[in-house]
C-alpha cells in the first residue's frame, strides 16, 4: 500500500507544479460550479432578451459538460504517464516491488476513482440532471472512460508535446451526446463507437420512459467499454518500452 501512496503523492505534487496538470485536476470543479450557477443566469438571458429558453435541453447540457470529466482526468493521467516514460521511470517501476503490473493497475485505478468522485458530485450538484437508478450505470461507464483516455494518450504520443496535441483531437469524442440527442433513429449507429455515446444515451432513454431499453444500452456500453478498455492495455503494453 505505501508504494501506491508514494505514486499518488507524486502525482499530486507533480499536478499542481504544471499548469497544464492543474487545470486538468481542476476542470470539472470548473464544469460543476458554472453548471450549478453559471446555467440558471444563461437561461434567464436567452429568455429575456430572445423568448429562447434552455430549461428543455437541460439533460444535453448535463451529457455534454459530465462526459469532460473522464476526458480531463484521464488527460491527468496520460500526461503523467507520459512524462514518467520520457523519465524512463516506467522501466524503474517494473524492477522495483511495484513491477510493471503493479505501476500499470495504479494508472488504471487512479483515473477511474477520481473520474468517480468528480462525476458523483457533478450529476448530483449541478441540479442538470435527475438522479435515479440509471445514474449508476452512467458514472460507472464515466469511470472505465478515464483510464481509456489515459491509455489513448500514452499509447499514442511519443511525448508530452504530442499528448497534448493528441488530447486536443480525443476531445471529439464530445460528439457522442451529440449524436445520442439530435441524430434520427437507425443513423446513431454512426456515433455508437464512441465511448461517449453511451452514458448519454441512457438518461435519454429512462427520460423517455423505455427502461428496459436503457438497460440494455448500459449493459451494451459497459461491454464495449471493457473491451475498449482491454485493447487499449494491450497496445500500451506493446509501446510502453
Amino acid at each position: 500500500m505505501y508504494k501506491y501512496k508514494f505514486l499518488m503523492i507524486n502525482d499530486l505534487r507533480h499536478s499542481w507544479k504544471d499548469p497544464v496538470l492543474t487545470a486538468a485536476l481542476m476542470g470539472p470543479l470548473v464544469l460543476l460550479m458554472l453548471s450549478r450557477f453559471g446555467y440558471p443566469v444563461a437561461d434567464n438571458w436567452f429568455d429575456v432578451n430572445y423568448s429562447f429558453q434552455l430549461d428543455p435541453y437541460r439533460g444535453f447540457a448535463a451529457s455534454l459538460l459530465v462526459v469532460t470529466i473522464p476526458m480531463l482526468t484521464g488527460m491527468l493521467t496520460g500526461l503523467l504517464m507520459l512524462d514518467e516514460r520520457d523519465e524512463n521511470m516506467i522501466a524503474y517501476y517494473a524492477v522495483t516491488p511495484l513491477t510493471s503490473k503493479g505501476y500499470l493497475l495504479y494508472r488504471l485505478a487512479f483515473p477511474i476513482l477520481l473520474c468517480t468522485v468528480l462525476s458523483i458530485a457533478y450529476l448530483t450538484l449541478s441540479n442538470l440532471s435527475e438522479v435515479g437508478v440509471d445514474s449508476l450505470f452512467v458514472i460507472l461507464l464515466l469511470a472505465l472512460e478515464a483510464p481509456l483516455f489515459s491509455l489513448f494518450l500514452a499509447a499514442f504520443s511519443a511525448n508530452k508535446v504530442e499528448g497534448l496535441a493528441l488530447s486536443k483531437i480525443g476531445g471529439l469524442f464530445i460528439a457522442g451526446p451529440v449524436v445520442a440527442t439530435f441524430v434520427p433513429g437507425v443513423w446513431q449507429v454512426l456515433g455508437a463507437w464512441l465511448p461517449t455515446y453511451w452514458p448519454a444515451k441512457v438518461p435519454l432513454l429512462m427520460a423517455n420512459n423505455e427502461p428496459f431499453l436503457a438497460l440494455v444500452f448500459s449493459w451494451v456500453g459497459l461491454f464495449l467499454h471493457i473491451v475498449y478498455l482491454y485493447l487499449m492495455v494491450a497496445v500500451f503494453n506493446s509501446r510502453k518500452s
